[in-house]
């Protein structure tokens, strides 16, 4: 994909996000922004107590590259049914790469804002998960 295909697609997405939005039932709702990037969201996770992500949704505000690339990372997930596990295993440098670095510049924090609060959000899930498992099992 040539640059301004990328940046295309960075645009698109920011002003039509995919998967925005509060998920009422969600189990965990994992807050997530930096100063440097000035992007703020709030990722809304619902697993199936399997290893695999029901459901998920987002809010949040930012520049174009947050906002577009949170929305590209939540149709990745979605498109490709990625369990918890993948998404954890998803390298920040390739998505960087994925997105376009020559788009993005210097501003890795902002297009990998989306992707690092959805792992946060994973990692609480697997840790609730690991408590409510441990305290059955010794109950």
């Amino acid at each position: 994909m040539d640059r301004q295909r990328r940046i295309t697609l960075l645009v698109e997405h920011a002003a039509n996000p995919r998967h925005k939005g509060v998920l009422e039932d969600a189990d965990v709702a994992m807050p997530g922004g930096s100063p440097e990037c000035g992007g703020s969201l709030v990722v809304y996770l619902k697993g199936d107590g399997n290893g695999g992500i029901e459901d998920l949704s987002w809010t949040g505000q930012g520049d174009t590259i947050s906002m577009g690339a949170t929305s590209i990372t939540f149709a990745r997930v979605r498109h490709e049914d990625l369990t918890a596990q993948q998404v954890l295993d998803l390298d920040y440098d390739a998505f960087v790469e994925g997105l376009g670095r020559e788009v993005i510049g210097s501003r890795t924090r902002n297009a990998t804002l989306g992707l690092s609060t959805l792992k946060a959000a994973i990692r609480a899930y697997q840790r609730e998960e690991r408590s409510r498992n441990g305290e059955r099992a010794t109950a």
